[in-house]
């Protein structure tokens, strides 16, 4: 029952991401785009784009955690938990998607320079783009730290990297009228290339999720300390992770099996391991004797 209430804690909170994230985003979007529009900054259109695909991230994060929370089913007997890696990896290739094209319109900007008109309404929507972005990447790192979740990690990070480009926008806005080059194409690739850096940070990440990936050196460290509280380390075989979700790993740990007369008597000490594993690390564990002709 427990297990459960924190499932739906975990559901309500990337609901809350998400749902945030799609309203902020799709004000953004609208008013960058009609700046963009009135100044002709191909740099404002390209931020503008971006926030159309944060919107887009925005529905995959409400999907994924919806997903995520369904019960087991026959099917699928260890949950829906790998659904948020899936929709982090679909993210992760519209973030890439926005790059390639503001880059191909900033290199069209830097071959035709087209005229940018700076006007306040331009530099009052930049401002409250910045402002909004850092709210926004505020808003989901407080939420984060509710269920550490990966997905919200890159959410956040995302926000902070559009509110840097937004700051690097506004900068080269005040300087076209002082420059003979073209900034707006230039300051383009610039964000062509943030966004392109983000979007394979993501790539990669989720790549090594979906792929699955071993404990990490902490954590495998940590379940060692517990391990060796009952256990001499040499008894310990082997420590195999198995990543089903967030919510959902299982450690198979296999010991070498001891003396016949001490099998029951250590045995007892499977469930206190079980459930400090459980506890400190949110694992759940299962802990085998080696059969004797799998020694070395």
């Amino acid at each position: 029952m427990k297990e459960k209430s924190y499932t739906v804690s975990r559901d309500v909170v990337g609901k809350q991401s998400g749902i945030a994230g799609l309203l902020g985003n799709l004000i953004l979007v609208i008013i960058k785009g009609i700046a963009g529009l009135l100044s002709g900054s191909v740099a404002i259109t390209a931020d503008a784009l971006n926030n159309l695909t944060d919107c887009a991230s925005s529905l995959l994060t409400l999907l994924g955690f919806s997903l995520a929370a369904k019960d087991k089913d026959t099917k699928h007997p260890y949950g829906h938990g790998r659904m948020e890696y899936i929709c982090g990896f679909v993210i992760s290739i519209l973030i890439l998607f926005t790059g390639i094209s503001v880059g191909i319109d900033a290199c069209k900007q830097l071959l035709n320079p087209r005229h940018v008109t700076v006007t306040g309404l331009t530099l009052a929507v930049l401002c409250i783009s910045i402002l909004g972005k850092i709210c926004m990447a505020w808003y989901v790192r407080h939420l984060n730290q509710k269920v550490s979740s990966p997905t919200l990690k890159a959410v956040w990070e995302d926000n902070l990297s559009d509110a840097l480009v937004t700051a690097v926008t506004f900068i080269g806005i005040l300087a076209v009228p002082y420059v003979q080059i073209s900034a707006d194409g230039i300051l383009g690739i610039l964000v062509c290339i943030v966004i392109l850096k983000s979007g394979f940070t993501s790539f990669s990440e989720n790549m090594v999720l979906l792929l699955g990936e071993g404990a990490d050196p902490a954590t495998k460290e940590e379940i060692m300390r517990i391990v060796t509280a009952y256990f001499p380390a040499k008894s310990v075989k082997e420590i195999s992770l198995h990543d089903y979700g967030p919510e959902n790993k299982l450690v198979f740990i296999q010991l070498a099996s001891p003396p016949e007369d001490e099998t029951d008597h250590l045995s007892r000490n499977f469930s206190c391991i079980k459930t400090e594993i459980k506890q400190k690390l949110q694992i759940d564990a299962t802990i085998y004797w080696a059969l004797p002709e799998t020694l070395n």
